[in-house]
């Protein structure tokens, strides 16, 4: 399998992130669209884990099948945030045997309406999941106690050759410049930004991010803007900067078809400004619109 670090060194990459349907749903919609995107074609697809902590399995599956069925490149999510070490090894060994080497490390969001405090695992922290994977990459796995030798602090085993992807946060810079490098110390070699409509601020955090001797690829992740809500929903519940003009100049279209005619022409030129400004690529946020990615990306 392909490794996103490898692609990453020879072009301009156009690349998607796909949300799994609820529990419950017919995965003729998941074949579908992998079915589409293997038509534009794209660089890679991300398979989201429980996205906003909600009931949405298959993540492992449709890497799989993504991969076997429709020659896609797969990066399965990999959350840390309810489960053990013990359990972080045997579901990246699941992984291994699935022939999925690209994995993108995140702590992981709490279920809806949860307690926090009810949600908590070994790990508090993104990196602490890539120290692990990038152990197991050198041959490192957990011991047993009572079966292993108590003075040994690991497990000697066959090498992984995981690709390590991370999330990273240009809102708030100063603290999530540091966030980012705690991940790249433990091994992340690859990051992909939240949703970001802010050229400007993509480039401010990426130059903070260089000047801390952080080197790796940062792909600015992107919300087609095809409906108003969602640029609602970017700003109010996840925090997403959107330049006032843009967001005025948008929110101002009453008629559906001409909002969706002007919001997808401007996520195109957005998708340009990131390319012109240096990026390696873009990411769009589909759940599973694939026709949004061939539309974009026919223009790029």
């Amino acid at each position: 399998m392909k490794k996103i670090t490898d692609i990453l060194k020879k072009r301009f990459t156009r690349s998607v992130e796909l949300v799994p349907p609820r529990n419950g749903t017919d995965p003729q919609v998941v074949w579908a669209a992998l079915e589409e995107l293997k038509s534009i074609p794209v660089d890679f697809i991300s398979v989201t884990k429980g996205a906003g902590g909600s009931l949405r399995g298959g993540t492992t599956p449709i890497c799989h099948l993504g991969r076997e069925r429709y020659g896609l490149t797969p990066v399965a999510h990999f959350t840390c945030r309810e489960i053990t070490a013990r359990q972080v090894e045997s579901e990246l060994v699941d992984h291994h045997y699935f022939g999925i080497r690209n994995i993108l490390a995140l702590r992981g969001d709490p279920p809806e309406m949860s307690d926090e405090a009810e949600w908590k695992g070994d790990y508090a922290y993104a990196h602490q999941l890539v120290s692990q994977i990038a152990a197991m990459n050198r041959g490192e796995y957990l011991c047993r106690r009572g079966k292993d030798d108590e003075s040994a602090s690991f497990h000697e085993g066959i090498p992984t050759d995981f690709c390590i992807g991370v999330a990273a946060h240009p809102e708030g810079q100063e603290d999530n410049v540091q966030h980012l490098k705690e991940k790249v110390d433990a091994g992340a070699e690859f990051a992909i930004t939240q949703m970001v409509f802010d050229v400007n601020l993509y480039a401010s955090f990426v130059s903070a991010c260089r000047k801390e001797g952080i080197a790796i690829p940062i792909i600015p992740g992107i919300w087609p803007l095809d409906k108003k809500w969602k640029i609602l929903a970017a700003q109010e519940k996840f925090g997403a900067t959107i330049p006032k003009p843009l967001a005025q100049r948008l929110l101002s279209q009453d008629d559906h078809e001409e909002f969706r005619k002007n919001g997808m022409l401007a996520t195109v030129e957005l998708c340009r400004a990131f390319k012109q400004a240096g990026a390696p690529g873009v990411h769009l946020f589909l759940f599973l619109d694939a026709v949004l990615a061939k539309e974009i990306f026919s223009q790029l």
